[in-house]
């Protein structure tokens, strides 16, 4: 499933999906040996929060 574009987002919505992604990276980091596709999921989520991050703070 595809995911609107950050421009297409309001401020809401980014904080919804910012608040969604640190709760997905707050289960991939509990005490256990991730496999190489949740070592990657977390990268690619830990990026996308971050451009949510910017994406709000511009929008201030």
């Amino acid at each position: 499933m595809a995911e609107p574009d950050l421009v297409e987002m309001s401020a809401e919505e980014l904080q919804e999906k910012h608040q969604e992604l640190e709760e997905r990276v707050n289960e991939l980091e509990t005490p256990r040996s991730m496999s190489p596709e949740e070592e990657y999921e977390l990268r690619t989520i830990k990026k996308r929060k971050l451009a949510i991050k910017d994406k709000l703070s511009g929008m201030q």
